[in-house]
């Protein structure tokens, strides 16, 4: 099996019910998706999804890349990876999507190798330790605390046993949220609590952070810029709550540096961003020298969720997973089959490659024109 074919596209999907905001981002009206579709000799088509806020800069960057992988053997993925990451260092001036269009087609690659083989991609990375992977909700955003009782509620009702919230904007409001969704959880459920970057300040950082050990909080996400990393360890020395980060990091030279200074508990690679499923196990494996967890970070991507999945349920450091909880026309039918849940679980699909389909109608549909 060669590479034959090598297509950026972009998905341009309305919502009929806008996704509430957080601090980074506005309200949403409308999800954008970045893909690459790989065509192979053999007729196999396979995608791979990039995590970029300027989708030229994504397009432009695959294209970039596309003759690295043309003509290319899938099965030669860790070769093509280093050639890529070769081809993007060798630019002269810094392309702004170069780590998510290597993000994108190293996860088509890892899908075409497994079609070619006939084996699921966890298969490829030495086997799962996990029949399926324990899951998180995300999707209570920057609402009014009855609204997020309610949600998170709901959350529960549907299986999940571990929810992540969003704060950062107004302070009492913020502290009002999270009273409101601990009651409505429980002190049993995992409670996850996500900062954005919010705070500029470590010690407005560290009085939030004081505030989130009274609840019991299950990790505190990102309540500094990414780099701060002296900050970061401060906030872990002088906390009983982990401090989780790490989905803006776009290399494991990135996450090293923060596990040399010892500023996370938990390193959370985005597979959109990070270099693909490729970069995702070598953050996790140097992660482990450094006894920190590694659960992936996604939002609003059922096929970067699935491409994630394989990794984790084969890494020894990583038993938890984000799953955006927000029903939306990008999770009911982007991907065939959608994401399967078991008590809170996302089953892990077992066919080659990654298990699943991405729905060319779908694609069809959404895709945008050149201008839009």
């Amino acid at each position: 099996m060669v590479v034959t074919g090598v297509e950026p596209l972009q998905l341009r999907v309305p919502l009929e019910e806008p996704i509430p905001p957080s601090v980074a981002r506005p309200l949403t009206h409308e999800l954008s998706v970045l893909l690459v579709r790989l065509t192979a000799d053999s007729g196999a088509i396979a995608y791979g999804e990039g995590w970029c806020k300027e989708a030229e800069s994504f397009l432009a960057a695959v294209r970039t890349l596309a003759p690295v992988v043309i003509g290319a053997d899938p099965l030669s993925r860790g070769a093509l990876w280093e050639r890529m990451v070769d081809r993007l260092v060798s630019q002269k001036e810094r392309l702004a999507g170069g780590a998510s269009a290597l993000s994108a087609l190293d996860q088509a690659l890892w899908d075409l190798a497994g079609r070619a083989l006939d084996l699921p991609v966890y298969s490829l990375l030495g086997g799962r330790r996990l029949a399926r992977l324990d899951a998180y909700a995300t999707g209570l955003y920057l609402e009014e605390p009855e609204a997020l009782a309610a949600k998170a509620r709901e959350f529960l009702q549907r299986g999940f046993h571990a929810v992540k919230m969003k704060i950062g904007g107004d302070w009492d409001q913020d502290l009002a949220a999270l009273a409101a969704v601990r009651k409505a959880v429980g002190t049993q459920t995992r409670l996850l609590v996500d900062a954005n970057q919010a705070y500029q300040d470590r010690d407005m950082a560290l009085e939030m952070g004081h505030q989130l050990d009274r609840y019991e909080v299950f990790w505190y996400e990102e309540p500094l810029p990414p780099h701060e990393w002296r900050d970061y360890a401060a906030l872990r020395a002088a906390l009983d709550t982990p401090i989780a980060g790490g989905e803006t990091l776009r290399t494991p030279a990135e996450f090293l540096a923060a596990f040399q200074a010892g500023a996370l508990d938990v390193a959370m690679p985005d597979v959109r961003l990070c270099g693909g499923i490729t970069g995702l196990v070598k953050v996790a494996d140097l992660a482990r020298w450094f006894g920190v967890r590694v659960s992936p970070h996604n939002w609003a991507s059922p096929l970067g969720a699935i491409a994630a999945a394989h990794a984790a349920v084969t890494l020894t450091n990583c038993t938890l997973i984000e799953v955006e909880a927000t029903r939306t026309p990008v999770s009911e039918g982007l991907v065939n089959p959608p994401l399967t849940f078991e008590d809170g679980f996302l089953r892990i699909p077992e066919g080659p490659g990654l298990g699943i389909a991405v729905s060319e109608d779908f694609v069809s549909r959404f895709e945008a024109t050149a201008g839009e």
